[in-house]
């Protein structure tokens, strides 16, 4: 069902912006390292993470409306040879983007599902749940290539689900 969802949202984010007419428009491919924080970082290794941000703008130019989807994944730390796990994060985010020349500022909020996943030889074990997620970042932009830095969280009350992490972001932005 995530898979499908996941299509869903990509699929809706690159029509819906291929359609616009004015305005700084854009989509964005991105990769990202994720360095887990708080109670992730006692559990998990550096993870790994691709998104799909669509960029829409109004008024002024350095004005844009986002809508991001992604992929993070976190390996669990110190499991026996035979066990294996990770930690996964789907978040699908709307937010606001302003440009400073060469400088821009990005926040985010929306839905975040997030899961754990495990096997071994006794069998497999996996649970999930589906959360309020925000994300702040900032980077710099070169042509079209846009090197940053973001915090993202996934809070679910202090539960094992808990993603937080900060990612080095590197996107390739496409004009529309």
């Amino acid at each position: 069902m995530i898979k499908k969802t996941l299509l869903l949202c990509t699929s809706l984010l690159i029509f819906s912006f291929a359609k616009a007419q004015k305005g700084n428009n854009g989509i964005q491919i991105g990769a990202r390292a994720a360095f887990p924080t708080e109670k992730l970082a006692d559990v998990a290794n550096t993870g790994y993470g691709a998104t799909i941000k669509g960029m829409y703008g109004f008024g002024a130019d350095p004005h844009q409306i986002t809508l991001e989807v992604g992929y993070n994944q976190f390996g669990l730390k110190n499991l026996p040879a035979s066990v294996s796990g990770h930690y996964a994060t789907i978040p699908i985010y709307t937010g606001y983007r302003y440009t400073f020349g060469h400088v821009i500022i990005d926040t985010q909020a929306g839905v975040s599902f997030n899961s754990i996943k495990g096997s071994g030889p006794g069998g497999s074990a996996s649970g999930s749940q589906t959360a309020f997620g925000w994300a702040i970042g900032a980077g710099y932009v070169y042509k079209k290539v846009e090197l940053g830095v973001k915090y993202q969280s996934s809070d679910v009350r202090d539960d094992i689900y808990d993603i937080k992490f900060v990612a080095l972001r590197l996107g390739y932005n496409f004009t529309l």
